[in-house]
């Protein structure tokens, strides 16, 4: 996951998958965001920690619901020693099929942002633990894979849809912004690449912008619409994930890591990595 797209491939016969997931601390090393052209629901099982999405920051415990669409740039930051989520993903293929519009009302949560929407389903909310008690169960099915698992398996997740068709229950906005965000974001992967070769040394939004063929000034706007945060915190994050990574495991001083990150200097290190990771160098060495 490099701050473009995911490439997980799931099954075109059941495209579907379900597992259960340990995130350690090392997880906030990794890049920060990606998408995939699946829809996600993750379940926090244990521990906690933080999902990033369009410009939002959700704060997660046990019981507590994310779900994400085809077209959301997300990450996840790890509070403690280890969070463990259960995550589903599935196409939409696996409740509509192709051309089937009349089941496309399933997907309305991922497609149609409401004037309520949030990706997050609190547990205290109504249906966040029945939700959880199902997912459960379609890992039963996943991993027994009895007679018929697949056919028990649609129909929770069928219940699990109708379930956040009734959480949301709004229809003040249409799905276009959803598949105008996707685009988006694809037309932005050759920057995400460019930052993700270069992040250890010299990136320019001149050199992001030309990347993908647009003005400066355009690209700093277009950016932030289609990724929810600003080039200069998205690349400054990317750098912060790579220090915290070498902090944790590696015996080199403070100053050099910074400098192999790409920061000019320790205060600017020190600022920015305080900034998103809401403690010091020093404490998460």
């Amino acid at each position: 996951m490099k701050g473009y797209q995911d490439d997980l491939a799931l099954d075109s016969a059941f495209p579907f998958q379900i597992e259960e997931v340990p995130l350690s601390a090392d997880y906030n090393a990794d890049e920060p965001f990606h998408w995939h052209e699946y829809f996600e629901i993750t379940c926090v099982l244990e521990g906690s920690g933080c999902y990033y999405v369009n410009g939002q920051s959700f704060l997660v415990e046990p019981g507590d619901i994310i779900i994400f669409n085809n077209a959301e740039l997300h990450g996840c930051q790890v509070f403690q020693q280890e969070m463990r989520v259960l995550v589903l993903v599935f196409a939409s293929e696996l409740v509509a099929g192709y051309g089937d519009f009349a089941d496309m009302e399933y997907l309305r949560p991922f497609i149609s942002r409401t004037s309520n929407f949030r990706n997050k389903v609190g547990r205290q909310e109504r249906f966040a633990p029945q939700i959880a008690d199902i997912m459960r169960e379609i890992e039963g099915e996943w991993t027994g894979k009895h007679a018929g698992y697949r056919l028990m398996i649609k129909a929770d997740v069928l219940r699990i849809l109708t379930m956040l068709v009734r959480h949301y229950n709004d229809d003040t906005r249409a799905a276009g912004p959803v598949q105008e965000k996707n685009k988006a974001l694809l037309r932005l992967q050759k920057a995400f690449e460019y930052i993700d070769a270069s992040y250890c040394g010299k990136v320019t939004l001149r050199e992001a912008a030309d990347r993908v063929y647009m003005s400066p000034n355009y690209f700093s706007h277009y950016f932030h619409s289609a990724t929810g945060i600003s080039f200069s915190d998205y690349v400054s994050l990317r750098r912060v994930r790579k220090a915290r990574q070498l902090l944790e495991t590696s015996g080199r001083s403070i100053y050099e890591i910074a400098i192999e990150c790409g920061f000019p200097n320790s205060s600017n290190f020190y600022r920015l990595y305080k900034k998103h990771t809401g403690e010091s160098p020093r404490q998460s060495r």
